[in-house]
């Protein structure tokens, strides 16, 4: 699922927006393609074209592709990311502000990682917004297990070669500045919703009415396979698939066996959409 020749900067510069929270936050968004809309959600910490960009690509030619930086990453800050406990609850809201706006109609939702926990809980709470969904990286809860691995994480000042690559995105995509308040954030924010139980979408997940897709790495380290498992169990008319020998990120792993995966669930329930002759939508 290599990027094709969709994909250039200057398109997406062309296909940028920007929509206003009502708190004034900015959430600037990528709308690219015609066709039955699709909401592409990225995960912790990075950006729809950072995490997203091989399915923005994927898709773009076939489907409306609407793929947002998450409030205060990327193209959405300033202000930048602020990681209180209800941050998952929050993005789903403003991701169901940016649907409403656009009048697209329910969406299909494809969200990766944290991305993923926030389509699910959007699929929820407004049903009306959602055609379906596909999550991976996902568990609906933050385990103990999980904490243990965000944990060592820290402190960041002492990161080492290990994690350079990780550093230099985070620096790229959002600035050295912050650095440290993302991921100390986003470890206090999961101590903090540990503490209050552990559920992020888990205990919603028997509200979602659309057909769902989750996929998880079976090397997967924080999101435990009896976790997917159980949110699996939860959705009314969810399928669940493991990916052999890859980790969180499946679709860059795996990425044709991934792309399969989601072509074939859109085919099975009516969603699949053949290429149209318009880049960029409105």
């Amino acid at each position: 699922m290599a990027a094709g020749v969709w994909h250039n900067a200057g398109m997406d510069a062309a296909s940028r927006r920007t929509f206003l929270l009502p708190d004034a936050a900015p959430l600037s968004y990528l709308d690219l393609g015609s066709g039955p809309a699709m909401l592409l959600i990225h995960g912790f910490p990075g950006t729809a074209r950072r995490h997203l960009g091989d399915l923005i690509d994927r898709y773009a030619p076939s489907y409306r592709v609407i793929a947002p930086d998450l409030r205060g990453y990327g193209a959405s800050s300033p202000p930048p990311r602020q990681l209180s406990p209800d941050f998952y609850r929050r993005d789903a809201a403003d991701l169901a502000r940016l649907l409403d706006h656009l009048a697209v109609g329910p969406a299909i939702l494809l969200g990766f990682s944290d991305g993923a926990e926030s389509a699910l809980l959007l699929a929820a709470l407004r049903p009306d917004l959602a055609r379906a969904v596909v999550a991976w990286g996902v568990s609906g809860v933050i385990s103990e297990t999980h904490l243990a691995a965000v944990q060592e994480w820290l402190p960041v000042q002492d990161w080492g070669p290990e994690r350079a690559a990780w550093r230099a995105q985070i620096i790229a995509d959002h600035g050295e500045a912050q650095l440290r308040p993302l991921i100390e954030g986003w470890v206090q924010a999961a101590a903090a919703i540990v503490a209050a139980g552990g559920n992020i979408c888990l205990a919603e997940a028997a509200r979602i009415r659309c057909p769902a897709l989750l996929i998880n790495g079976e090397g997967e380290v924080g999101n435990l396979p009896e976790d997917v498992q159980r949110l699996a169990a939860a959705i009314p008319n969810a399928r669940l698939r493991f990916a052999a020998g890859a980790g969180h990120a499946v679709h860059w792993q795996h990425p044709e066996w991934f792309g399969a995966q989601v072509d074939a669930f859109l085919a099975e329930i009516g969603a699949a959409s053949q290429p149209s002759s318009s880049t960029t939508g409105s």
